[in-house]
């Protein structure tokens, strides 16, 4: 009799221990929002400072790449463009222009 109530006990027990697991869940992966090119733009094309924006503007234009790689090539040639602009009218033009192609 007491070793069918040890039995039944160990079998409680090892039920209750591999039924409980360690409790933890799997990590979520957080993705981060989007880098937006048009903001930038627009910011560039209100201020004209690009040299403040001309990093982040690239890699937005270069992460653009992996959902419209045809429209990212042609801002990625006008962004050459941008950068080899000093006025900072021509700039805030060419900026303009680049986030109405957006």
């Amino acid at each position: 009799m007491t070793s069918i109530i040890r039995f039944v006990c160990v079998m409680l027990l090892m039920t209750a221990v591999i039924g409980c697991g360690d409790g933890r869940e799997a990590p979520i992966a957080v993705t981060p929002p989007p880098l937006d090119a048009k903001v930038t733009l627009e910011k560039i094309a209100t201020t004209g400072g690009l040299p403040a924006a001309k990093k982040q503007l690239h890699e937005e234009l270069m992460g653009l790449s992996e959902s419209a790689p045809e429209k990212s090539q042609e801002l990625l040639t006008d962004y050459e463009q941008l950068t080899s602009l000093s006025d900072a009218a021509a700039i805030k033009a060419k900026a303009r222009e680049m986030a109405d192609k957006l």
